[in-house]
């Protein structure tokens, strides 16, 4: 009877707790504190500097850079289009790339812990999604990502386009071998997925589902598209003075120093890598400079609009598709 009366008021306890009220102020702190590393963070740039930036680069360089920077964000956001389509997510396309969008810039900036997981997990928590299915498609972006990488810095590697500077322990033919076996793993993938007797395999409590050829093809074009308009950015911004595949694989190899060092943004990593590889085509200050405007467009003007965005995904778009407002 003793335990029968500990049981029943235990489970008397649970009930009186109130679950809702506790996960919407737990809501209400995660959007706070986004709020809050955001103003955080565009309270510790240095304006002056980025105006100053602003006044002394051409107008068109600037519009124009601005105008691909966002076509990036769209083609970078479109990696969550096809983990809902694979997932069959039943949301509608515009709320997944915004979640997506929105995630990419506090990613840059902010770092992947809170951008990249912390932020997509609220984001699609907010649409209805399980979180487990949150996982799938954050998966499915992260790998067509830098399976596109490989694709990209494989083949520009291979083909002896990229001399590394001499002071570098890996040569010339250490970077075609590398390009190599970046292509080898990209075919393997491809042929995997085009030649498997099975789709869905598992791996003790996981399960793995190899996508179409077309699905792979969406991947490998999506990522293509992203990391080009990505290297177009930065390219406006040295004048014509490189050329493009100079700056794209300057980029490449910077973006994969940036994911290893963790500094969110890559803050400093990016700068020392386009001067360690391209101090022999152009002053030292003209490559900071030409960085320094594109972190300003890439980095800075999306994150002044995340904010907002933000915000209105919170209170409106989130509202209508969280389970938890209808009647």
């Amino acid at each position: 009877m003793i335990v029968l009366a500990k049981a029943s008021s235990v489970s008397h306890m649970r009930n009186k707790i109130p679950w809702g009220t506790l996960k919407k102020v737990a809501s209400g702190l995660f959007f706070l504190l986004v709020a809050y590393l955001l103003v955080t963070k565009a309270r510790e740039l240095e304006w002056h500097k980025i105006w100053s930036t602003f006044r002394e680069t051409d107008p068109a360089t600037l519009w124009l850079a601005t105008g691909i920077g966002m076509a990036c964000y769209l083609a970078y956001a479109s990696y969550d289009l096809i983990g809902r389509k694979l997932f069959d997510v039943q949301i509608p396309a515009y709320k997944t790339m915004l979640a997506a969008w929105i995630s990419y810039a506090c990613n840059l900036n902010l770092g992947a812990i809170i951008g990249s997981v912390a932020l997509r997990y609220r984001l699609y928590s907010r649409l209805g999604v399980k979180a487990s299915t949150v996982t799938k498609i954050m998966g499915v972006s992260v790998f067509s990502n830098w399976t596109g990488y490989l694709m990209l810095a494989g083949g520009l590697f291979v083909t002896g386009a990229f001399t590394p500077p001499e002071s570098w322990a890996v040569g010339d033919i250490g970077f075609r071998v590398l390009g190599a076996v970046f292509l080898a793993l990209v075919a393997g993938y491809v042929g995997v997925c085009a030649f498997a007797n099975q789709r869905t395999y598992r791996l003790r409590d996981r399960e793995f589902t190899l996508p179409q050829l077309k699905i792979v093809a969406w991947q490998l074009a999506t990522a293509a598209v992203h990391w080009t308009l990505m290297a177009t950015v930065i390219y406006q911004f040295f004048h014509g003075e490189l050329d493009f595949a100079t700056v794209y694989i300057a980029l490449l190899v910077s973006c994969v120093a940036g994911a290893v060092s963790h500094v969110p943004g890559g803050l400093g990593v990016l700068e020392a890598v386009f001067v360690a590889l391209l101090a022999g085509e152009l002053p030292r200050h003209e490559i900071l400079a030409g960085v320094f405007a594109y972190r300003c467009v890439f980095y800075l003007v999306p994150l002044a609009l995340t904010l907002p965005l933000y915000g209105i995904f919170e209170t409106v778009l989130a509202k209508k598709s969280d389970p938890s407002t209808t009647p």
